[in-house]
């Protein structure tokens, strides 16, 4: 079985409105969140084979904090995710060799959002801010489409933090 985990990047900042948008940093609350739910996803997973990451820096600060809990094999830069549609999204996954059993992806919403609704039963009307999903694909990663994919773990950070 190959497993990815569909990470949103953490809460980021809008405090310097003159910052590009692939320039934004994480908020306080980006930085209390990433880490806890770093710490709460390798409770589940021991190992990433691969990590692809979004170039944006909120979504490569989100990343960091996850690699520190579980470091990968390999990790990559893909211009292609920041702000992936669902079809660039899964021509992503499609692309991951298949001695990969477990890969990361951080990128952004609305796209990730979407994925999780293709593949799922269950509607989500938005993936919050470091959210995270998994998807299990029985076959190939080039294989990877609703037919062969189930839905796994479900984490967000309000399921963890009081208050």
């Amino acid at each position: 079985m190959k497993k990815i985990y569909f990470i949103r990047h953490a809460k980021s900042s809008w405090k310097d409105m003159g910052l590009d948008d692939i320039d934004r940093p994480l908020n306080k609350r980006g930085k209390r969140d990433a880490p806890l739910m770093a710490i709460e996803l390798s409770k589940t997973i021991a190992t990433v084979d691969l990590v692809i990451c979004s170039p944006a820096r909120r979504a490569r600060e989100t990343c960091s904090y996850f690699i520190e809990a579980i470091p990968p094999g390999h990790k990559i830069i893909r211009e292609s995710v920041y702000h992936a549609w669902v079809d660039t999204l899964i021509a992503e996954v499609t692309k991951i060799e298949d001695h990969v059993e477990t890969a990361f992806i951080f990128g952004h919403n609305p796209g990730y959002t979407s994925v999780y609704n293709k593949f799922s039963s269950d509607r989500l009307d938005n993936l919050p801010t470091c959210g995270i999903f998994e998807l299990i694909c029985s076959k190939k990663w080039s294989d990877f489409s609703p037919s062969n994919v189930s839905t796994g773990l479900l984490m967000f950070p309000k399921m963890f933090i009081n208050g």
